[in-house]
């Protein structure tokens, strides 16, 4: 189960750092959609909104495992 311990690189860095780059990218594309949603009235982006949500949950779930796992338990980065 060494899997679910070790932290993977992509490109050189963990992908800790990539999937904040990505969680950042999903909050910016969040608040984008619910600003048009709201001044412009265009509701038809409301499954976008709510597909982006789900991945932005998911994506933040996994940056805090592998982060919480670096800081507090050690996971190896290889």
């Amino acid at each position: 189960m060494e899997f679910l311990t070790t932290v993977p690189l992509v490109w050189g860095k963990p992908v800790n750092i990539w999937l904040g780059i990505v969680l950042a990218v999903l909050l910016l594309f969040q608040i984008y959609l619910g600003i048009m949603m709201v001044r412009r009235g265009r509701m038809n982006l409301l499954k976008l909104h709510k597909i982006n949500a789900t991945l932005l949950l998911i994506v933040a779930l996994l940056h805090a495992y592998y982060g919480i796992g670096i800081w507090f338990f050690n996971f190896g980065i290889k």
